[in-house]
């Protein structure tokens, strides 16, 4: 009974902070990490398939990463794709999967070599945007396993909301739950935070994690996420930014 309640306030909590969301963020996340040796031209495939007619006129918030310190599987790029609601991702599926310029993009990757390694969807439930936030060139993400999110959604939205003040704060940070797909090991949640530049970035990574605000959050929550692991992602190509 106790587990069922957890669950049953986890999924209340997660309804209250997705209300909170700003009003073009995406309710839904498709996200596909592949190997590519060939970087330039496995863009340029995937730049070919987002102009293709019936793919260009569904005019879906894509996003095409490098992948950057990513140090445990083969990955070296990620597309994401982002769903405001369950008929984009319905239409988009479908149209990936049955026509010829799905078709075409599939063929010209396996023929550059391109080679899927993690596939996952997941959900946005918490976030919070600077009034002046840039270009997201640069993200920062954090894995995490998270055994108790109703505990955990709080502490991290006090936190994300204590370091504003500092010059240092990221343009933008959130919480993604994992819904679906082959995300590593026990991901259950991530933390991504964005900036304008890889300087930018670092410097959060220079401060953020020697503050009291951290301190205090990390101190809070440690019984209730574990660390799994981070890298960083660098923005190749987006299309419809929303």
């Amino acid at each position: 009974m106790k587990k069922i309640f957890l669950i049953i306030l986890s999924l209340f909590m997660f309804g209250i902070f997705a209300d909170e969301l700003p009003a073009n963020f995406s309710k839904y996340q498709a996200h596909y990490a592949f190997k590519c040796d060939q970087g330039e031209k496995c863009a340029a495939v995937f730049d070919k398939y987002m102009n293709a007619p019936a793919v260009k006129a569904m005019n879906l918030e894509v996003d095409l990463y490098a992948l950057a310190h990513q140090g445990w599987n083969g990955a070296t790029h990620q597309i994401s794709y982002y769903y405001k609601n369950a008929d984009e991702y319905a239409m988009a599926g479908n149209v990936f999967n049955t026509s010829k310029a799905g078709s075409m993009f599939r063929n010209a990757m396996n023929k550059l070599g391109a080679e899927l390694i993690m596939s996952s969807m997941t959900k946005h439930i918490a976030a919070n945007v600077s009034d002046d936030a840039g270009s997201e060139l640069v993200t920062v993400n954090w894995d995490l396993n998270v055994s108790n999110p109703a505990e955990f959604l709080p502490l991290w939205v006090e936190l994300s909301n204590s370091t504003e003040g500092y010059e240092w704060n990221a343009d933008a940070c959130g919480v993604q739950a994992h819904i679906l797909g082959n995300n590593g090991n026990g991901i259950t949640h991530n933390v991504w935070c964005t900036f304008a530049t890889p300087q930018a970035a670092l410097s959060f990574l220079d401060n953020y994690a020697t503050t009291p605000e951290f301190a205090e959050y990390s101190a809070n929550v440690s019984e209730h996420r574990t660390f799994l692991r981070s890298h960083m992602s660098y923005l190749v190509k987006e299309y419809n930014p929303d």
